[in-house]
């Protein structure tokens, strides 16, 4: 039987992850193991490990190492306090596998422990592009780091590929975000309004707004502005990532919400049935969160994409892009709420659409043994210069 270990840090990663580690968890087949360490362990940001308690699995490694502030000096200290004790964990469990998940910049330390334990590292949704984070970097480094491959598009499998991974180990599956919503029931709109404390009918905008990391400082108050131009639309604003400058955003949602204490209600975080049902019914979604991209499309619901975050990332037809600037938004916020723009999201198709991704994972994950198989070759491409 192998050992699978599956690292988890963010509220948001975890329910894309809920399925693969739920399949892993009831297959025969393998041992899962879940080392949960970020957010997960922080009371500021919802201390969402009790989340995956209340799912029924139950951790195999707590690791705190999340710094109460965001500066670089803290984030770093995170990562090397991270590194050391994952260190003491691979020699501890010795897994056969261990799985991640995007461009958390804790990853590069993660992924550095289990490379020097000798522990081969599975990496998901890699190829990706998104130029207003530094995430972008740990990503393709992750990718590099990486044994096998399980991405999102086929894009970028050919990314991947381009990076010098081998084609016979990267594997197109589609995003895991896509399989909750299909897999998972959507709570209807009047127990929605109830459980998160709003009328019946109550009109509502869901924001989603992380820091552009690649920037030396970040100010919303233009989105900020913009939302106000809308008094009588709740303005359901979700706390950002853990990320430099995260405070920042943290302290102008709490200004915003307490001048505007009827129309704005702040989530440190939401189980995945309420946050995927937020995104059903809502009015409009805004901000610069991959899930605006990737899985709101299914929804048929209005989308902006918010500054340069996710620039780079292969977007559907529904996403509208604007600049972090008033008038931009305040004019996109127009369009997205017409008619005309409604007609337009019947027929959007959503580029991330796989089949049974986390299926297809452990079907590919039997299929290969740490004990051979996996030495890392780079594949040399074809080109003329």
């Amino acid at each position: 039987m192998q050992r699978i270990s599956i690292f988890t840090s963010t509220r948001a990663e975890y329910g894309l992850l809920y399925w693969l580690i739920k399949e892993l968890h009831e297959s025969e087949d393998f041992e899962m193991q879940l080392v949960v360490t970020g957010t997960h362990l922080s009371h500021e940001y919802g201390y969402t490990v009790n989340d995956i308690l209340a799912d029924g699995f139950t951790p195999t490694e707590y690791i705190a190492t999340l710094i109460s502030e965001d500066s670089p000096q803290a984030i770093t200290r995170s990562s090397a306090m991270l590194a050391m004790a994952l260190g003491d964990y691979f020699a501890r469990e010795q897994p056969d596998f261990f799985i991640v998940l995007g461009d958390r910049v804790e990853l590069l330390a993660a992924c550095e422990a289990a490379m020097i334990a000798k522990v081969p590292i599975v990496h998901l949704h890699g190829g990706e592009i998104t130029e207003g984070a530094v995430d972008e970097k740990v990503r393709h480094a992750v990718s590099k780091l990486a044994s096998l491959h399980f991405v999102s598009t086929e894009a970028y499998r050919r990314r991947v590929i381009q990076m010098g991974e081998c084609p016979e180990r990267v594997f197109n599956c589609g995003a895991l975000g896509l399989e909750s919503m299909a897999r998972q029931s959507i709570v209807p709109r009047e127990e929605l309004a109830e459980k998160i404390g709003l009328t019946p009918r109550e009109k509502y905008f869901l924001v989603v707004y992380h820091p552009e990391t690649n920037k030396e400082s970040e100010n919303i108050d233009a989105l900020l502005k913009a939302l106000a131009d809308y008094p009588d639309v709740k303005k359901l604003i979700i706390y950002p990532n853990s990320d430099i400058m995260s405070r920042d955003i943290i302290e102008a949602i709490q200004t915003f919400a307490e001048r505007f204490a009827d129309e704005v209600m702040l989530i440190k975080s939401l189980p995945r049935d309420l946050y995927l049902s937020l995104m059903k019914h809502c009015e409009l979604y805004i901000g610069n969160s991959s899930s605006g991209i990737i899985e709101m499309p299914t929804f048929k619901r209005p989308i902006i994409n918010v500054g340069d975050r996710q620039k780079g990332r292969i977007r559907s037809s529904a996403t509208l892009d604007v600049r972090l600037d008033y008038q931009e938004i305040a004019s996109t916020m127009r369009t997205a709420l017409s008619e005309a723009y409604a007609l337009q999201l019947v027929s959007v198709d959503n580029p991330y659409q796989g089949r049974s991704p986390s299926s297809s994972i452990v079907a590919e994950l039997r299929k290969f043994s740490r004990r051979g198989g996996l030495d890392k070759i780079f594949f040399d491409l074809e080109f003329e210069l």
